[in-house]
C-alpha cells in the first residue's frame, strides 16, 4: 500500500516513526506500507524522519494526482483539508484523520462520499487518542441500541480540574503549569471552552443514534470560570467535579450537552491528569467503559495505524453511518444543577432548591430543572459557573 502523509507535525512524526520502527514485523505479515510523500507548508525548515529518503512536498496536487490508495490527514485546519479531503475522496482515496474538527462539522458529507466513490473514511484517530472508541461502537450498531454515552473527552480540562482537585491550585497555577509542560495550547479556548469536547460527543453521538446532530444544538459550557471554592462546594457534597460530555436518547430526543459535572462515580472521578474515560450504555448490555490516553503523538498515531491496517487488510467496516434517524435535539431530561454567581435574578429565584452564600458568592443548588430552563434562568447572568449533579446523594 502506498500512503501520503498530510501534515508533519507531532502525530505525523509520530506516524513515520511507527511505520519506521515496524517495518519488519509489517512486512513479515503481509503489511507493506510505503510513504510516498508528506505534504508540509514549509519546505525549508529542517526535519528529522527516520526514514532518510523521504519526500516532502508543499504542493497538494502532487499527492491528489499520485497513485497513492490511502491518504492519512493528521492537519489542524478547518476549510483548507475539508476541501482537500473532499479532493481526494473524489479521486478514489481512502481518508484516515484524526481532525476532529473537520469529522465533526462535515461528518454527513464525508460519509456520503465515502459511499459515492467507494473508498474508506476512517476517523478513529478523532475521538479520544489511544482508546478504540470509533470501532467498537460501530460494531455495536449492527446488533445492539445505544441509548447513553458519557464521557471525559479532553484531556486538557482534565489535567486542570484534577490537579485543581488534588493539589488545591487555583485555575490560573493550573493553567500556566499544563501550559509549561505542553498539555495546553497558548491559546487554551477550544479545550477549556468545552470545544474539542463538544467535537467528539458531536461525533459518537451521530454514530450511535445514526442521526445528524449539529454542532451548535449542543449546550456547551467550560471550565475557565471553576474556582476553589466551587472544588470545596462539590467536596462537602461528596463529588469531585469533571468536565463531562454527554449524550442520551430518550423518548426518541437527543439530550446533547458538554458540561462540568459533579461526579461520584469512580469510573469518572478517579480519571485523573490528562486521561480520557467514555462509558456507554446499550440494550445488550448494562454499560462498559473505556479509559486511556486521549492524546499524543505515539497515542493518536497508534489509532491511526489501526485504521490503516484495517483498510489493508480489508477489515476495515465500509461507511453506514446515512442520518436515517431524524432525532430532534431537545434538552429535556431533569437534573439539579450547581451555580455559582455573584447576583442572583428573579429568573434564577424561580428554581433554586437552597443557596449558601458566602461573601459576594452564592452557591445554588437548583430544583430539577432541564438544561432549556437552567439556560433561561442565567443567561442574564455575568461570571458565572455551572455544573450538573449527577444522582444527587
Amino acid at each position: 500500500m502506498k500512503i501520503a502523509i498530510m501534515g508533519f507535525g507531532t502525530v505525523g512524526c509520530g506516524v513515520e516513526e511507527i511505520l519506521y520502527k515496524k517495518r519488519k514485523s509489517l512486512i513479515k505479515n503481509n503489511f507493506d506500507i510505503q510513504i510516498d510523500k508528506i505534504l508540509i507548508k514549509n519546505t525549508d525548515k529542517q526535519r528529522f524522519p527516520h526514514q532518510k529518503d523521504l519526500v516532502f512536498t508543499d504542493d497538494f496536487d502532487e499527492i491528489l494526482n499520485s497513485d497513492v490508495d490511502t491518504v492519512i490527514d493528521v492537519t489542524s485546519s478547518l476549510e483548507e483539508t475539508h476541501e482537500r479531503i473532499v479532493a481526494l475522496m473524489n479521486s478514489g482515496k481512502n481518508i484516515v484523520t484524526a481532525n476532529k474538527a473537520v469529522v465533526s462539522k462535515y461528518f454527513e458529507e464525508l460519509n456520503e462520499l465515502a459511499v459515492k466513490n467507494g473508498v474508506y473514511f476512517s476517523y478513529e484517530a478523532s475521538v479520544a487518542g489511544a482508546i478504540p472508541v470509533i470501532h467498537p461502537i460501530m460494531e455495536e450498531t449492527f446488533f445492539s441500541d445505544m441509548n447513553k454515552i458519557y464521557g471525559i473527552l479532553n484531556g486538557t480540562s482534565n489535567y486542570i480540574l484534577s490537579k485543581m482537585e488534588t493539589e488545591g491550585l487555583s485555575y490560573d497555577e493550573v493553567l500556566r503549569q499544563a501550559q509549561d509542560l505542553g498539555y495546553a495550547e497558548a491559546d487554551p479556548t477550544a479545550d477549556v471552552g468545552g470545544l474539542d469536547a463538544m467535537r467528539k460527543i458531536r461525533i459518537v453521538s451521530s454514530l450511535i443514534y445514526n442521526s445528524k446532530i449539529n454542532e451548535e444544538e449542543i449546550f456547551t459550557f467550560g471550565i475557565s470560570n471553576v474556582t476553589k471554592t466551587d472544588f470545596e462546594f462539590a467536596k462537602d457534597l461528596g463529588y469531585s467535579i469533571r468536565l463531562l460530555a454527554k449524550s442520551a436518547l430518550e423518548a426518541n430526543k437527543i439530550n446533547i450537552s458538554v458540561i462540568p459535572t459533579f461526579v461520584a462515580d469512580d469510573f469518572f472521578a478517579k480519571t485523573f491528569e490528562g486521561t480520557n474515560a467514555i462509558k456507554v450504555w446499550g440494550e445488550n448490555f448494562n454499560s462498559y467503559e473505556f479509559k486511556g490516553p486521549g492524546a499524543g503523538k505515539l497515542e493518536t498515531a497508534d489509532a491511526i495505524m489501526r485504521d490503516l491496517l484495517r483498510i489493508l487488510a480489508k477489515r476495515e467496516i465500509k461507511t453506514f453511518y446515512d442520518a436515517t434517524n431524524s432525532f430532534e435535539v431537545e434538552n429535556n431530561i431533569k437534573h439539579k444543577f450547581y451555580i455559582r454567581t455573584t447576583e442572583v435574578t428573579d429568573g434564577l429565584k424561580n428554581i433554586i432548591d437552597r443557596k449558601k452564600t458566602s461573601g459576594e458568592n452564592h452557591m445554588i443548588v437548583t430544583k430539577k430543572v432541564s438544561l432549556d430552563e437552567l439556560k433561561s434562568a442565567i443567561e442574564n447572568l455575568g461570571q458565572v459557573f455551572i455544573a450538573e449533579i449527577e444522582e444527587e446523594k
